[in-house]
C-alpha cells in the first residue's frame, strides 16, 4: 500500500511521462488502486450493488480525514443501475428532531451522477422523508466540494439510512463526513418542494388563471 510520500512520487512520475497535470495523474492513479476495506459499519447496496465497490484510497486524506471513494468495478463496461454506500442506525436519538449529513464530495470521470443520500423510514418500513440529491447532483470531474442533505426525523420513524450514491461511469470520493443535528430553521428537502394544490385541477382539460397559454 503507498504511503503519501510513495503516492506523490509515482504521480511525478506519471506527470512526466504522460503531461497530464497533478490532479490528472492522481486520478488515473487512484482509479488503479485496489481499495482498503471499509469500517463494518458500511456496506454496498442499490439495484445493482455488485457492479460497484467501495473502500478507502491509500495514500490519501482530507485535512487528515481518510477519503472514501465509491465507483464502478473496472470490469463493468456499462452498469445496469446505480450502486449506493449506506450505513443504518436507530432513531431514538434523534425522534422529532431534523437532522442534517453532510460531506466534502469529489467527483471523477462520472457519466451520470452521484451525490449523497438519506431517508427515514418509518415502523413498516416505509419512506417517510428522502432526499438523493438528483436534483443538484455531481457529475463529470470536479474539485472537492461541500453537500449536505437536511432531513426531519418524526417520531414513528423507526431507522435512518444514510451514505452516498453513484448512476453511471466514473467515482466519487468523500470525505469528513458529518451527522449531526439541525436547527429547526434549516429547511428540508421535504419542505423546499413547491406546495400541491388542495383540489385537482384542469380535469376538462381547460385553461386556469395562471396556466401558461399555448400558441398553436
Amino acid at each position: 500500500m503507498p504511503q503519501n510520500k510513495d503516492l506523490k512520487r509515482l504521480v511525478r512520475a506519471r506527470m512526466a511521462e504522460t503531461g497530464e497535470n497533478y490532479t490528472q495523474a492522481l486520478a488515473h492513479l487512484q482509479g488503479e488502486m485496489a481499495l482498503e476495506p471499509l469500517p463494518p459499519a458500511w456496506h454496498m447496496t442499490g439495484g445493482s450493488a455488485a457492479e460497484y465497490e467501495a473502500g478507502l484510497l491509500p495514500g490519501a486524506d482530507y485535512d487528515g480525514d481518510r477519503v472514501a471513494r465509491l465507483r464502478l468495478r473496472p470490469a463493468v463496461a456499462e452498469p445496469s443501475g446505480f450502486g449506493a454506500l449506506v450505513q443504518t442506525i436507530g432513531t431514538a436519538r434523534y425522534l422529532g428532531h431534523r437532522v442534517r449529513f453532510s460531506a466534502m464530495l469529489r467527483a471523477t470521470g462520472i457519466t451520470g451522477w452521484a451525490g449523497l443520500w438519506m431517508r427515514v423510514d418509518g415502523q413498516s418500513g416505509g419512506a417517510l422523508e428522502f432526499d438523493n440529491m438528483e436534483d443538484r447532483a455531481l457529475s463529470g470531474t470536479t474539485d472537492w466540494t461541500q453537500a449536505a442533505i437536511v432531513l426531519d426525523v418524526p417520531e414513528q420513524a423507526k431507522v435512518v439510512l444514510f451514505g452516498a450514491l453513484l448512476s453511471a461511469a466514473g467515482a466519487v470520493d468523500l470525505a469528513r463526513l458529518r451527522f449531526e443535528e439541525a436547527d429547526q430553521a434549516v429547511p428540508t428537502a421535504m419542505n423546499t418542494v413547491s406546495a400541491l394544490p388542495d383540489e385537482p385541477q384542469a380535469l376538462d382539460f381547460s385553461a386556469t388563471p395562471d396556466s401558461a397559454q399555448l400558441s398553436g
